[in-house]
């Protein structure tokens, strides 16, 4: 990445520097989860002895584990290589327009345990307090060492400016335009922090987790309150200049064909008799019958469809993914849907255009996402 997240993340003393062999073995354990020695060594373009010394000292360290498997030719059976689930431990904090989440990740990008909490009030004073509370509860309910906490990961709604960066939150988050969100939340939880754009961050689950499993270049398009996204080419996430990459929300504005956010789907689903206070009651209670949907989702595609046309001509994704905190189900409904407006042919074909599909990563993609960024920045 171009840009760093905000905030540093000191390396602790029990763990021991990864050269960037060492990494590259990690990102590719991260991303298959079990590999057998031969595979890294042979996939790696590693030597034999550099192959076997990296996972030596790793099993001895307790980063990996090591399992036998049978043979499937002459020779000795390869052993199977694996990320130890407890070596290390993240948080991943999501603030979002309405809503706190926490998660605690572990060294296998797994979730661990989570909660959100519903929040009328976005102001600092009134965040911090209820995530020290979901940091001791989830490190009670997943039973891990709170010693192995290595960081957290912050994924919070709005854009970066100035010089520093700073994040220039939506209205919802105002309050927090006017302070240190790495300062104030590294206090808060007595850990370093990373802290980044909430698209940003669920950019990277996808991209770990998701869709980037195999699909090397793709865009992701966010939808909550607002909407942004991110783009991931050739497997890795790009943040661009100013760390703004993938903020398609503008793309929107300039086209003026409607904005469809997540709080315009609220609109929708409470203008046909829904009674939903805030977005993330809404999303957890409708599914794609729910009345007002249908009139959301006619409302999208045209839109949508006009920013797949736009990215895949300006960038070229193989696909694009809808993801966010919208329910998997109105997600796949609204993919199936859109048909991106083609350019003329040429010698009878059309520009070739992304695929649209949306995630199929469960979760809460920005705290789960913020988790991963710690993961990235020590290991990956």
């Amino acid at each position: 990445m171009s840009v760093a997240p905000l905030g540093q993340l000191p390396r602790p003393d029990w763990i021991r520097p990864i050269s960037s062999g060492g990494r590259a073995v990690f990102d590719l354990l991260f991303r298959r989860q079990a590999v057998a020695q031969s595979d890294i060594v042979r996939l790696l373009a590693l030597s034999q002895s550099s192959g076997a010394r990296l996972v030596g000292e790793f099993a001895r360290a307790g980063m990996v584990t090591l399992a036998s498997r049978k043979a499937s030719g002459p020779g000795n059976p390869s052993a199977m290589v694996a990320l130890a689930p407890d070596y290390a431990y993240t948080l991943g904090v999501a603030v979002v327009g309405d809503a706190v989440a926490m998660a605690i990740v572990d060294f296998t990008g797994a979730n661990r345990a989570y909660a959100s909490v519903a929040m009328p009030d976005m102001a600092p004073e009134r965040v911090v307090p209820e995530l020290r509370r979901l940091q001791q509860r989830l490190i009670a309910e997943s039973g891990i060492d709170p010693r192995r906490l290595i960081g957290a990961g912050v994924g919070m709604c709005g854009y970066f400016v100035g010089d520093p960066l700073r994040i220039c939150p939506p209205p919802l988050l105002a309050p927090w335009a006017t302070v240190d969100p790495v300062a104030i939340l590294r206090e808060a939880l007595g850990l370093p922090v990373l802290c980044d754009n909430d698209a940003t961050a669920a950019t990277v689950h996808e991209s770990l987790l998701g869709a980037g499993r195999t699909c090397p270049t793709f865009a992701y398009c966010h939808l909550t309150n607002g909407f942004g996204g991110g783009l991931v080419i050739d497997g890795k996430p790009v943040r661009s200049w100013m760390a703004n990459a993938g903020d398609f929300g503008g793309v929107w504005w300039l086209l003026d064909r409607g904005y469809p956010n997540l709080d315009a789907l609220l609109a929708a689903v409470n203008a046909a008799g829904g009674r939903f206070a805030t977005v993330e009651a809404m999303v957890g209670a409708i599914t794609r019958d729910t009345p007002g949907v249908e009139d959301w989702l006619a409302a999208a595609v045209v839109p949508f469809g006009m920013l797949v046309t736009i990215l895949g001509h300006v960038v070229s994704p193989e696909k694009v993914v809808i993801g966010g905190r919208i329910p998997h189900d109105i997600a796949a409904e609204l993919a199936a849907r859109i048909v991106p407006p083609q350019t003329p042919l040429r010698h009878d074909v059309h520009f070739p255009l992304p695929q649209v599909v949306a995630s199929r990563v469960e979760g809460d993609t920005v705290a789960l996402g913020a988790g991963l960024l710690p993961l990235l920045d020590l290991f990956f």
